[in-house]
């Protein structure tokens, strides 16, 4: 029995220094590791290099996240919108230019594949009718409402926290006073659809 989890954790060391020498090498986590392998090790030392490799690993696995955030953080610089964030019943998007409508960000962002939503034309405009292939149900009184932080641009004022307010990662969004293809996307605003009730 010994042996076996002696055999256990000797491929455990074996695969983790595969795998850290895959994303890297060259750190002091897989010298150690490297040199603990190489040596004769007892089934002590060797429990408990691999509740540290573990450890390593578990962080390593937590990296994505935050280079995740980093990637979309450098891509943002890249694209006219992008979307911040995503939920079954909501979608933020940023702008990273002054250009167009939350329609034509919408649009985009259909077209490039990183949001999908379906609506109809009215005389007022666009009228969004399923995110990401959520519909909201007419006969739950659901709607898609839109919210955003930009307040006011060229003495128009373009949202109200009177109406509603969004909070996305802290920061607040009013409900917007303009529906999405009266609403202008201006650079570093952000823009929330939301599946709301009346």
């Amino acid at each position: 029995m010994k042996k076996q989890q002696f055999a256990k954790i000797i491929s455990l060391l074996a695969v983790s220094v595969l795998v850290l020498s895959s994303c890297g090498g060259g750190d002091s986590s897989t010298n150690s590791v490297s040199s603990t392998t190489g040596a004769a090790v007892t089934e002590e030392s060797a429990a408990q290099d691999t509740s540290s490799e573990a450890a390593t690993t578990d962080a390593s696995s937590e990296t994505p996240d935050t280079s995740s955030e980093a990637n979309e953080t450098s891509s943002q610089s890249d694209e006219k919108y992008s979307v911040v964030f995503t939920a079954d019943d909501a979608v933020v998007i940023k702008a990273n230019v002054t250009e167009g409508s939350l329609e034509d960000a919408l649009n985009a962002l259909k077209d490039s594949k990183a949001l999908d939503f379906t609506g109809s034309q009215s005389e007022y405009g666009l009228f969004i009718e399923a995110v990401n292939g959520k519909t909201a149900v007419a006969d739950k009184n659901e709607y898609w409402a839109v919210y955003t932080t930009l307040t006011e641009l060229d003495g128009v004022s373009y949202s109200s926290a009177e109406y509603g307010t969004y909070d996305y990662d802290g920061t607040e969004c009013a409900s917007a006073s303009f529906g999405a293809s009266g609403l202008p996307m201006v650079d570093g605003e952000l823009y929330a659809i939301v599946l709301a009730t009346y």
